[in-house]
C-alpha cells in the first residue's frame, strides 16, 4: 500500500512539475519566412487574396475541392477545403490576412508586402500566428510549428516567386 501511495504521489509531482514549465513557455507563437522579389511584383497579393487563385502556388492546393465558398468582387474571400474554414479577414494594397479555423484554435495565416524606397525590390513575408491554452500538450506542440509549416511556407513563397515573375 505504501507503494501504491508513493507512485500516485510521485506522478502527481511529476505532473505538476511538467504544467509549471509548460507555463513558460509562449502561448502565443509566430512562423515566419520571406522572400525577396522584384519592384513590380506588387501584384502577388491578389494571388494571395484570392483563395481560387492557392492551386497555382500553395503547395498540397492544387488536388483540394473548395466548397461553401464566398465570392466577394470576383475573388474567392471565403471557402471550406478538408474541414478548414477558410476566411480573408483583412486585404490591403500591402497585407493580407486569412482566418484558418479547424475546431476552436484558429490560425492566423497573413502575407506582409514590405516595399523599400530607392530600392528595386520588395519582401513579401508570411507568418502564421498560434494562441495557445495553458495545457501541457499545446504548449509542447508550439515548439514543433516551425519544423513543420516552415517547409510548406518556405515552398509556397517560392511558388508565389515563380508565379509573379511568368
Amino acid at each position: 500500500m505504501k507503494y501504491i501511495k508513493l507512485l500516485i504521489f510521485s506522478v502527481a509531482i511529476l505532473l505538476l512539475a511538467i504544467t509549471g514549465v509548460t507555463l513558460l513557455l509562449p502561448s502565443h507563437v509566430r512562423v515566419s519566412r520571406a522572400v525577396n522579389l522584384y519592384a513590380g511584383d506588387d501584384a502577388v497579393l491578389n494571388q494571395v487574396s484570392d483563395l481560387a487563385k492557392w492551386k497555382n502556388w500553395y503547395p498540397g492546393f492544387d488536388t483540394l475541392e473548395l466548397k461553401d465558398t464566398v465570392v466577394v468582387n470576383g475573388s474567392v474571400t471565403g471557402a471550406t477545403v478538408k474541414n478548414v474554414q477558410l476566411r480573408v479577414i483583412n486585404r490591403t494594397d500591402s497585407l493580407v490576412t486569412v482566418l484558418m479555423k479547424k475546431g476552436e484554435q484558429p490560425v492566423r495565416n497573413s502575407w506582409k508586402l514590405i516595399r523599400y524606397a530607392h530600392s528595386d525590390s520588395l519582401t513579401l513575408q508570411n507568418y502564421m500566428e498560434f494562441d495557445f491554452k495553458w495545457y501541457p500538450w499545446e504548449r509542447f506542440s508550439g515548439l514543433l510549428l516551425d519544423g513543420s509549416y516552415g517547409r510548406i511556407m518556405e515552398q509556397g513563397l517560392r511558388q508565389l516567386k515563380e508565379q509573379a515573375h511568368k
